[in-house]
């Protein structure tokens, strides 16, 4: 049996205000009456909100029944869509889609390393901060702030957008399933 997912990724966040903005994400979810106040952390990069009163404004599903409800995720993370789906990274630039080269490679094992990886780009010759790339089918985040929702519904684009006007910051939607 397989879990599916969507991670709502702030593009923006840095590492230091990451855990300060899960905290704002978390309290805004319960005073919201979206989630219940948190459970304990599953791990110390994650902890987890249940579905509260007006779960509905997350999904279009009224009822919660399967769903393990939201995670904020704070701390250098890579977040990706489904494995099989794909996708080119696309300069921001000039919008090439650039094949994966090892270039990419390198770059995303530094960016877990350090935080700091920058890729040119073969069209334009621009040097990009590897976080700065978009991708094809929504495929990677590089971020320092997430949140999941895990086995349920899809999420409500207006919900996608709140959040991200509550984040103040960029956001990117990515789904699949593992």
């Amino acid at each position: 049996m397989s879990s599916h997912f969507q991670t709502i990724a702030d593009l923006e966040a840095t590492a230091e205000e990451a855990g300060a903005l899960g905290k704002r994400v978390g309290a805004w979810l319960v005073a919201e009456g979206i989630a219940t106040p948190e459970r304990q952390p599953s791990d110390p990069d994650k902890t987890w909100y249940l579905p509260g009163p007006r779960w509905s404004h997350v999904t279009d599903e009224r009822r919660h029944l399967g769903t393990d409800g939201l995670a904020v995720v704070t701390g250098r993370t890579v977040f990706f869509g489904s494995l099989d789906t794909g996708g080119s990274p696309i300069c921001p630039h000039c919008a090439a889609h650039v094949p994966h080269a090892a270039a990419f490679h390198a770059a995303l094992d530094a960016w877990w390393e350090t935080g700091l990886a920058d890729v040119r780009c073969p069209a334009c010759g621009r040097t990009v901060p590897l976080p700065a790339w978009e991708w094809e089918n929504d495929f990677f985040a590089f971020s320092y702030l997430g949140i999941e929702h895990w086995n349920g519904p899809p999420l409500r684009p207006a919900f996608v957008a709140e959040l991200a006007e509550v984040l103040g910051h960029r956001a990117r939607l990515l789904a699949g399933r593992i």
